[in-house]
């Protein structure tokens, strides 16, 4: 199933303040997420969920699979080591 994603203002606003290359890495693998290739575990329809990318971004999500919907509700950068 093909899904669109929705960012929540909050995690645009995350998004934004990363430097280019962080974004598309992050683009990226929020796409890999929405095409049906789970990172960490299944996707859970209906559901609220968390990710951990491979970049370490943590993702919190809503799947709506009757509207084609992937929401992502909040977007946390990786702490600093």
């Amino acid at each position: 199933m093909a899904l669109r994603l929705q960012l929540a203002p909050r995690a645009l606003r995350t998004l934004c303040g990363c430097s280019s290359a962080v974004r598309v890495q992050v683009q990226y693998e929020l796409g890999a997420l929405a095409a049906g290739l789970p990172l960490e575990g299944p996707l859970v329809p209906e559901r609220a969920g968390l990710v951990v990318l491979d970049s370490g971004f943590r993702v919190r999500y809503r799947l709506e699979p009757d509207h084609g919907l992937l929401r992502l509700t909040h977007v946390e950068a990786p702490q600093a080591r």
